[in-house]
């Protein structure tokens, strides 16, 4: 069921990415002179930490499979209150977790940080 969760959660999420084609950050901070707004100010220098996916933002393709995973996992369980670790390649470490619902907000926090997602997306997703 949570393979499957996933499966769904990626359809829908690659569904919303091409309706509404958003800008990712790299984009948007390093244009933001021409977003029609006088207030925002362009950094044509900032970098994200991550590279950046070559399709849109909105919504993060990351949180709608894990979000769905995860609620698949509660509802199995019958409970969010579920410890567990899991081991990053990325950056070679491992993160432990006592409940589901504290690994998802980890990685909204780590796609906003890394500067390839916009808060909203990785909430939504």
């Amino acid at each position: 069921m949570a393979n499957l969760a996933g499966a769904n959660g990626a359809i829908a999420c690659w569904d919303d990415k091409y309706y509404w084609n958003f800008w990712r950050p790299i984009t948007a901070i390093s244009d933001a002179d021409t977003d029609g707004n006088p207030a925002t100010v362009a950094d044509p220098t900032w970098a994200p930490l991550f590279a950046t996916p070559p399709f849109p933002e909105h919504t993060s393709g990351h949180t709608c499979v894990s979000g769905a995973v995860v609620e698949a996992m509660k509802d199995f369980f019958g409970t969010d209150k579920i410890s567990f670790s899991t081991f990053s390649a990325f950056c070679d470490s491992t993160r432990s977790f006592d409940r589901f619902s504290k690994a998802i907000k980890e990685i909204i926090d780590a796609h906003v940080w890394g500067g390839i997602h916009f808060r909203t997306a990785d909430t939504q997703g």
